[in-house]
């Protein structure tokens, strides 16, 4: 188990500016390294023309977070 892997086994993350490029790329490190954390909370905010709930889907199913969490969880990866 990696010093990451064991830091963050068990814990609940907040991340903020999970919309931009590093948001992203933070979760995807999170996703391959840390398979064990308990919970991701995600700060977003509105935009116009999009709901929250379109952002979320969005950021998660963007092509850094599909690859990390493919990493983790194999081919039972779910993105709905």
């Amino acid at each position: 188990m990696s010093m990451i892997a064991a830091f963050y086994g068990g814990k609940s993350i907040l991340i903020t500016g999970a919309t931009g490029f590093l948001g992203k790329v933070l979760m995807e490190k999170l996703f391959r390294t840390s398979p064990n954390l308990k919970v991701i909370y995600i700060l977003v905010r509105p935009k116009a023309g999009q709901t929250l709930q379109q952002r979320v889907f969005q950021i998660l199913n963007s092509k850094v977070c599909l690859m990390g969490k493919a990493l983790c969880y194999g081919q039972g990866l779910r993105t709905q």
